[in-house]
């Protein structure tokens, strides 16, 4: 897989991969967790250095308990933008569902330092 260093995508395959991560948007809002990962899958198969694009895949992989590809993709989106937050808490969430606790906290406490009133940070 590329990463964020390396050149960056042609236009029609931005378009393509935003294409296919509004469809997979839809079906996340719709509660299609399977399809939703497989159009986000789509989007970073055309273009893998979007970090929200693994932030999203990480979600949906939450939603279906996959905690382990969950973990992989939060954290697969922080390396290409360390300062992508949701990729923080999404990794906090695949941690507490795993039960490593003093990780979670880690990300938590680092959500709450940069969004000190996220009511969803504070609460974990």
């Amino acid at each position: 897989m590329a990463d964020s260093s390396g050149p960056s995508a042609a236009p029609e395959d931005v378009a393509k991969a935003e294409e296919h991560k509004n469809k997979a948007n839809e079906y996340f809002k719709d509660k299609k967790y399977v399809e939703a990962i497989e159009f986000y899958t789509k989007a970073i198969d055309v273009n893998p250095s979007v970090a929200s694009y693994y932030g999203n895949w990480s979600i949906a992989h939450l939603r279906t308990e996959a905690f382990g590809y969950a973990l992989q993709d939060a954290s697969k989106a922080l390396e290409l933008d360390k300062n992508y937050i949701k990729g923080y808490y999404r990794r906090a969430s695949a941690y507490m569902a795993m039960g490593k606790f003093k990780l979670a906290l880690k990300d938590s406490e680092l959500v709450k330092k940069v969004r000190p009133k996220d009511k969803d940070a504070i609460q974990k």
